[in-house]
Parts: C-alpha cells; structure tokens; sequence
C-alpha cells in the first residue's frame, strides 16, 4: 500500500514541486525531493508523483511474490481525483494531451489488475507531512499512523 501527493507551486523558491510518497506495510520506505521535471499543472504533478510510486508498488509486489509465490494487488492513496481518472481511463483529454506516453505505465497496471488507485481525503493523506507545512498536531497525527500500522 502506497500514498502519493505533491505540492505544485506551494513551496515558496521552487520552480518545480515536491512530491512525497510512503509505504505502509510496516513502513517499508518513504521519500520527499523535488520531482525531476517541472509540471505544467497540479495535475500533472500529482499523475508524475503517481508514477514513481507505481514503479515503486511494482517492485515490492515482486518481492512479495518472490517470498511468498503470492501475486498481490498493490493499493495507491492519491487525493487528486484528476489524476485518478488520466489514469484510469484511456480517452484522450485535450487539456493532457502533452503528458509523456511513457508516464501511462500506470494504466497498464491499472488493465494488468496489478495496482488499484483509490482517492484519499487531503485531511487523511498521510504523504502531506513531507511536502507541506502542516500544524503540529497534524504531523503528530500522521506519524502516529505511519508507525504503529493503525487504519486511517
């Protein structure tokens, strides 16, 4: 299980934005940096964060495999229903049209059965720790979750 988010244009002296992602089976991983190319939209921002994590929720799926012979359908938290949607569905959206082809690797898993997208409230979207400054007592929140395994 994964969670995706980004921060397109929130953080003040970035020309690109943040993204965030963390892996929740026992906190396997996370990781917060500036994405290596700039978005033209917050859509964009987040489909390119979903990406990584895709590539990411793909590898450890086949390292659970590999332990377990056990073919696992992995789950990623996203809170940009845009973003869902370009990945879900093959129409052509005019507004998109300039999203790299190689970034619909996402789809593919989609099709493949291998990885499902589910939307998660932004109040809930554990990732938000790492790319905005949240209040304390939210962060507080989110790690607590984070490390003890408990149900959002």
């Amino acid at each position: 299980m994964g969670f995706s988010n980004s921060d397109w244009g929130g953080a003040e002296g970035y020309k690109s934005f943040l993204e965030s992602i963390i892996y929740y089976h026992g906190t396997i991983g996370w990781r917060s940096h500036k994405q290596k190319v700039v978005a033209l939209s917050s859509v964009e921002a987040e489909y390119n964060a979903l990406l990584e994590s895709a590539q990411d929720l793909e590898w450890m799926k086949n390292l659970i495999f590999e332990a377990t012979n056990k073919k696992v359908q992995q789950l990623l938290f996203t809170d940009n229903q845009s973003a869902i949607s370009i990945a879900s569905n093959h129409i052509y959206h005019h507004g998109t049209r300039h999203i790299n082809f190689c970034l619909h690797f996402i789809r593919d898993l989609i099709e493949q059965q291998n990885l499902k997208i589910q939307y998660l409230d932004t109040n809930k979207m554990i990732a938000d720790s790492l790319t905005k400054n949240n209040p304390y007592s939210k962060s507080i929140k989110h790690l607590r979750i984070i490390f003890s395994n408990q149900d959002l």
